[in-house]
């Protein structure tokens, strides 16, 4: 029984290891304890905001003054953003006014104004120009000035900015060189017959009234009449620009409705013409 034991006890241990032989070095089935795991990696790459070109409006500021000069004149560098935004009817210009950190923010604000009245000058629609102000990290030249002062971008206009500005052409004061007896429509009157036209597409059952102010020099009567001949001149000019003439009516007020005193800033406010647009 000893013999048979030791025999069994044997023949346990030649059939383990010959098995284990057969599994790992014949079948290669057996893991290698000081194997490497592989293990599947992921590499997170952390995104980078990219930094905004920015473009600039073509005028120039003054270090701690609201100085805004065009920077060429000869040009005519604002022409491209007058054609733009009458051919986009529905963007805006967001234009970002700089101010370094040795200034103030109102200087930045104080540029605005100017910056708002130059393109008005120009007949640019200042209803669709957003001013906003930022402080940068820049120098002046030597002579205290700066090219890079103005930021500018177009962006489409959401639905509120869309009712205001239709509102601001339903009730419309223009002063495109109405001070003469002769007519010459500029681009203050282009930029709103084209904004008018888009309007009235928009809301057919619209119409117009243009209505004829002069100041109080000259015979009442006679300035009577000058205001319904630029009214007139007015309602001509938009229908060769393609606006139904059904949809124009013309009067005058004369001089019987002034806005301003009869001085000779006043007399330049007095002499416009008002747009009225009502359901019809």
């Amino acid at each position: 029984m000893r013999y048979f034991v030791t025999a069994f006890v044997l023949f346990c241990t030649w059939f383990y290891f010959g098995f284990r032989y057969y599994e790992c070095n014949v079948k290669n089935l057996c893991e290698d304890p000081n194997a490497s795991v592989a293990v599947d990696t992921v590499t997170i790459i952390k995104e980078v905001p990219v930094k905004k070109t920015l473009t600039f409006l073509p005028f120039s500021i003054s270090k701690n003054a609201n100085n805004v000069s065009l920077i060429d004149s000869v040009s005519n560098p604002l022409q491209e953003f007058f054609d733009y935004l009458n051919t986009h009817q529905k963007e805006e210009l967001i234009v970002t006014s700089f101010f370094s950190k040795d200034e103030s923010g109102t200087v930045a604000l104080s540029r605005n104004e100017i910056l708002k009245e130059r393109l008005a000058d120009f007949g640019i629609n200042t209803d669709r120009v957003v001013l906003q102000t930022k402080q940068e990290d820049f120098q002046f030249s030597s002579a205290n000035d700066y090219d890079k002062g103005f930021a500018y971008e177009y962006q489409k206009m959401s639905a509120e900015r869309i009712k205001m500005l239709d509102e601001s052409i339903a009730s419309k004061i223009l002063y495109a060189a109405f001070g003469s007896k002769t007519f010459t429509p500029d681009n203050t009157l282009n930029t709103y017959t084209i904004e008018l036209k888009s309007y009235l597409a928009k809301y057919p059952s619209k119409t117009v009234e243009i209505i004829g102010h002069t100041d109080s020099n000259g015979d009442a009567a006679a300035n009577l009449w000058f205001g319904k001949e630029r009214a007139k001149s007015v309602m001509q000019y938009f229908i060769s620009q393609g606006i139904d003439a059904n949809k124009l009516t013309i009067s005058s007020k004369g001089e019987t409705e002034p806005i301003a005193p009869n001085d000779k800033e006043g007399q330049r406010l007095n002499r416009r013409i008002e747009i009225n647009i009502t359901q019809d």
